[in-house]
C-alpha cells in the first residue's frame, strides 16, 4: 500500500475514533441531563401531588361550610320577606287614617286661618271715624 493511502487511512481512523468518542461523551452528557430532568420531573410531580391534596382538602372544607351558609342565607331571606310583609301590613293599616288625619289638620288650619281673616276684617273695617254711620 502506498504511504499516502496509509496516512489517509490512519487520519480517517483517528477521525472516526474522535467522532465516536465525541458521540459517546455527548450521549453521556445527554444521559446526565435526562437524569436531572427526570429528577426535576419527580420533584414537580411531588409538588403537584401536594397541591392536589391541598385542593382536595380545600374542597372538602368548602363542602362542609357551604350548606350552613346556604341555610343562613335562606333564613335571612325568610326574615327579609317577613319584615317586608309586616311593613306592608302596617302601612296598609296606618296609611289611610294618617292621610285622613293630615287632611283634617289641613282643613282645620285653612278654615281657622280663613275664619281669623274674616273676623279680623270685620272688626277692622267697621271701625271708622263716623261711628258706624253711613256717609
Amino acid at each position: 500500500m502506498p504511504l499516502l493511502v496509509q496516512i489517509c487511512v490512519v487520519i480517517a481512523t483517528v477521525a472516526f475514533v474522535a467522532v465516536a468518542v465525541t458521540s459517546i461523551l455527548a450521549i453521556i452528557r445527554h444521559g446526565r441531563s435526562a437524569e436531572r430532568l427526570t429528577s426535576a420531573a419527580h420533584v414537580s410531580l411531588a409538588e403537584l401531588d401536594r397541591v392536589t391534596r391541598d385542593a382536595h382538602e380545600l374542597l372538602a372544607s368548602l363542602r362542609e361550610v357551604v350548606p350552613p351558609a346556604q341555610r343562613v342565607a335562606r333564613r335571612f331571606q325568610q326574615l327579609g320577606e317577613r319584615a317586608a310583609d309586616l311593613s306592608t301590613a302596617v302601612l296598609d293599616e296606618i296609611e289611610q287614617p294618617v292621610f285622613t288625619a293630615v287632611a283634617v289638620a289641613r282643613g282645620v288650619k285653612i278654615g281657622g286661618a280663613r275664619l281669623l281673616t274674616l273676623l279680623n276684617r270685620r272688626f277692622v273695617q267697621h271701625r271708622s271715624s263716623n261711628n258706624g254711620e253711613q256717609p
